[in-house]
């Protein structure tokens, strides 16, 4: 399936549903009966349906350093993603690679991002949301919500979006189920791996600083673009250099 049959008509998917309405239809998604692309897309319509302000949702997947976007449902939401990979830097790539939930308001002057922030703004968007997909699978990823709203996220949309992220993530476990046993485990290994390494560089920080979870994360995402180097890779020299003493 290309992007032209992912893409999803603005006519339908304008309607908007009520979370318990959503969940059911996520709940009646099948697995084997049709491609990932197309399970994916039907969480990041369902997602768009139910996420306050009609936002665009996209699905970013990260196997093997090459990042690419299976579900989305319009092209501003792609496009965003591409430029994203283009870089090497950007929230959905590190949501995906950390797990975290990256929030970000284009207008902040003092927010991560500052090069993709600029270019989502010139095209109107105004706050973003990438969730990290758990590490359930060969392949992580995150769920992208592009907003227009001048609202910033509240808790309850980030709950939600957060649920639709387990969901993606499901689909995402249950079709590596067809994969070799022994090559999914050995990725799966090295998802958590690099989740669990980020985790101990923001530990150190965090005691190094005296800073909280948040802050340490936004420095190591800060130092990572300076030095245009991959988080994972910055978090593990972190923690290389703490070892050695």
């Amino acid at each position: 399936m290309d992007h032209a049959e992912r893409h999803i008509e603005d006519r339908r998917s304008a309607q908007t549903l009520d979370e318990l309405t959503a969940y059911a239809a996520l709940s009646r998604i099948g697995f084997a009966d049709q491609p990932l692309t197309e399970a994916l897309l039907r969480v990041a319509v369902l997602a768009r349906q139910t996420l306050p302000g009609s936002p665009e949702v996209s699905v970013t997947l990260l196997e093997r350093e090459r990042a690419r976007t299976a579900a989305f449902t319009g092209k501003l939401a792609v496009h965003l993603d591409e430029r994203q990979y283009a870089r090497g830097f950007g929230p959905c790539l590190d949501a995906a690679v950390t797990g975290q939930t990256i929030k970000l308001a284009m207008a902040d002057p003092d927010g991560l991002y500052p090069d993709f922030r600029r270019i989502a703004q010139r095209q109107g968007i105004t706050h973003t949301m990438s969730v990290g997909l758990p590490a359930a699978s060969r392949t992580v990823g995150a769920l992208n919500v592009y907003s227009f709203s001048d609202r910033t996220f509240s808790r309850q949309a980030e709950g939600t979006a957060a649920k639709f992220a387990s969901y993606a993530g499901i689909v995402l476990a249950n079709l590596g189920l067809y994969h070799d046993t022994a090559e999914l485990a050995a990725q799966l290994e090295v998802a958590v791996r690099s989740r669990a390494v980020i985790e101990q560089a923001k530990g150190i920080i965090m005691a190094e600083h005296h800073c909280s979870g948040e802050v340490a994360f936004k420095l190591l995402v800060n130092l990572s673009q300076r030095e245009n180097v991959k988080i994972r890779e910055l978090a593990q020299r972190l923690v290389d250099r703490t070892v050695r003493g």
